[in-house]
């Protein structure tokens, strides 16, 4: 096995070194584990934005036809791994860059395509993602707001939930149900909703953390989102008005491509490290143990990190392994969590807001929101059992 980049792919990461030295501002860049918040930086993060899309760097996988550059699996990871070691902010609108803007340029028509995919990816628009609801979360199927055609337009009513930023969105992509007498997944529509319009309250929920805006992630944390006779223009509908359940299953496959950056949890041993330092327990035996353990989990991450790359590069899609690395990751990250908020004895336990909460209270709100990672996208008992049935073949259990 040659763990070894190509001299192209050097070259490549030397050129994203130096794009990141002229181009993020040494206050921009968080070069520890904090990260931005939104309502305190939002103007920052959509002006990094735009430099990385006038840069190039957001369509950097996208195919030379549609404006890319056509970068392999590899120099995706190479990027990403850069941007993470800069200490580079989010970008504000990553929903609509990552996962909205190529499902237009793919289904889009070209009203769609001209009016919204150039906005999404500088920030000049930024858009959410409206499909949960209270009752219908993983079965998407099930979801209840209707969309009922009115003079061409189309009217909105219901409700949503776990949209994250849409009280700072200018759009929603929205999943409603357009024919309640075909089966349930063929009845769906999907539509760009303005969330300036009358009709429309989208209301932050307070976490565990104590806020809705992540200090963990940088990202604008969840909404739950009331349409009352919103109205969508004809032109706003992607795809047909039954298509909704295709849109859904193209955002997905632009999700399931991203790749976890491994990178990151490397760097939060290190941090790990530092604070065991900071907080005299760096001799301790059973801190040094669980450091060492932490460091092991992180490096072994990355190997396996790049067996995925390596599917990838092949052009094969991510097989059901991939509940290997989900169930991995997410339960080492709390591991590593944990760890941080016993090297800090009783002042692990203060409010992160407090005067006193070590580096800024920052290892709490990463330890709560680390609660989070084994329950979504696809809580750990699926992942097992998708491990269990369709990697080792065992039966199914019921």
């Amino acid at each position: 096995m040659d763990l070894r980049y190509s001299a192209e792919e050097e070259s490549f990461r030397e050129e994203v070194r130096d794009w990141l030295a002229r181009n993020l501002p040494e206050d921009w860049a968080r070069v520890d584990i904090r990260r931005f918040s939104q309502d305190q930086d939002r103007d920052i993060q959509r002006q990094w934005q735009r430099r990385l899309y006038e840069g190039g760097w957001l369509t950097l996988g996208w195919s030379k036809e549609h404006g890319g550059r056509g970068a392999s699996p590899v120099m995706l990871a190479i990027f990403q791994e850069e941007l993470a070691r800069a200490g580079a902010p989010e970008v504000l609108g990553r929903t609509g860059a990552v996962l909205h803007a190529p499902t237009l340029m793919a289904y889009g028509s070209e009203w769609q395509k001209e009016t919204y995919v150039r906005r999404l990816l500088s920030g000049d628009i930024i858009f959410c993602q409206a499909w949960s609801e209270p009752n219908a979360g993983s079965d998407m199927a099930g979801l209840r707001t209707r969309a009922v055609q009115q003079n061409e337009k189309w009217v909105i009513n219901g409700q949503k939930i776990w949209s994250g930023g849409a009280h700072y969105a200018d759009k929603a992509l929205l999943l409603a149900r357009t024919d309640p007498d075909l089966p349930p997944h063929k009845g769906l529509g999907m539509f760009i909703v303005d969330m300036h319009q009358p009709g429309i309250e989208a209301r932050p929920i307070r976490q565990m953390m104590g806020r809705a805006i992540s200090r963990v992630t940088g990202s604008g944390e969840f909404c739950e989102i009331f349409f009352n006779d919103a109205v969508v223009e004809p032109q706003d509908v992607l795809g047909g008005p039954t298509d909704g359940w295709k849109m859904a299953m193209a955002v997905s496959g632009f999700e399931r491509n991203g790749l976890t950056n491994p990178f990151k949890f490397e760097k939060l041993v290190a941090s790990l490290v530092e604070l065991a330092r900071v907080q005299g327990r760096s001799a301790d035996p059973l801190f040094r143990q669980r450091i060492a353990q932490a460091k092991i989990e992180a490096h072994i991450f990355r190997l396996t990190s790049l067996r995925n790359l390596t599917r990838a590069e092949k052009g094969l899609a991510p097989g059901p392994e991939a509940s290997l690395t989900k169930l991995y990751w997410s339960e080492m990250d709390q591991r590593l969590e944990e760890t941080a908020i016993a090297l800090q004895g009783m002042y692990g336990a203060l409010d992160p807001d407090g005067t006193d909460a070590i580096d800024d209270g920052i290892w709490q709100y990463r330890w709560m929101f680390s609660q989070a990672e084994t329950i979504y996208g696809g809580t750990s008992d699926i992942q097992r059992n998708q491990i269990a049935e369709r990697v080792l073949g065992l039966p199914r259990s019921r």
